[in-house]
């Protein structure tokens, strides 16, 4: 069986906290046989949401950027993890929207589309925000219908680049969760064929 895992990054940071987390934890779902990829939201144009709705006629997001791109991302995966640092206890600009867009769209397309698939969060803070930004991307988790595994949430204490690479108990929660994100994934693929 071939399984997809995308990693998701909200930091605008290049090479970050982020996105070394990011890779652990896809490191350790390809270790399983998965596929992996990550994307990175700030190479990405995503305009906020403006509260148009028209989705909920037209199926479609009408903002012209890369919004399209990155729904069909998670609609081609089996599974997904979004890593975010807390910037003011919240989760980015870039997340904000991407959660926004691609959870509003998801929605008003009945939220089909990501049932069933796999998801779960990282969310990097030096001292404040962890909850806060895990809860932000859990909650689009759990309202697009996805599946949380176990170990489904992981927070990493990191401030400067290259912090990440001394929380321990961090890392080894990031490759325990890429690890259940392929155990899950075999466990639950007759619900994302239904």
């Amino acid at each position: 069986m071939e399984l997809r895992v995308i990693g998701i990054s909200g930091s605008p940071r290049v090479g970050g906290n982020t996105d070394t987390i990011l890779y652990k934890a896809l490191a350790a779902a390809k270790e399983e046989g998965a596929e992996v990829q990550l994307i990175r939201l700030s190479d990405c144009r995503l305009k906020a949401c403006d509260g148009c709705a028209a989705c909920f006629k037209t199926k479609n997001c009408v903002i012209e950027d890369d919004g399209k791109k990155l729904y069909q991302e998670i609609v081609r995966s089996d599974g997904v993890i979004l890593g975010c640092p807390s910037y003011f206890q919240s989760v980015t600009a870039q997340m904000k929207s991407f959660i926004d867009r691609i959870g509003y769209l998801c929605i008003a397309r009945g939220r089909k589309d990501f049932a069933g698939k796999v998801g779960g969060v990282i969310a990097v803070a030096r001292r404040s925000g962890l909850a806060n930004v895990c809860s932000q991307m859990m909650n689009f988790v759990i309202a697009t219908r996805m599946i949380v595994p176990s170990g489904g949430r992981v927070f990493v204490v990191a401030r400067e680049k290259g912090d990440v690479l001394r929380d321990q108990e961090g890392l080894e929660a990031a490759r325990y969760l890429g690890k259940m994100m392929i155990k899950t994934m075999v466990a639950t693929e007759s619900v994302r064929k239904s």
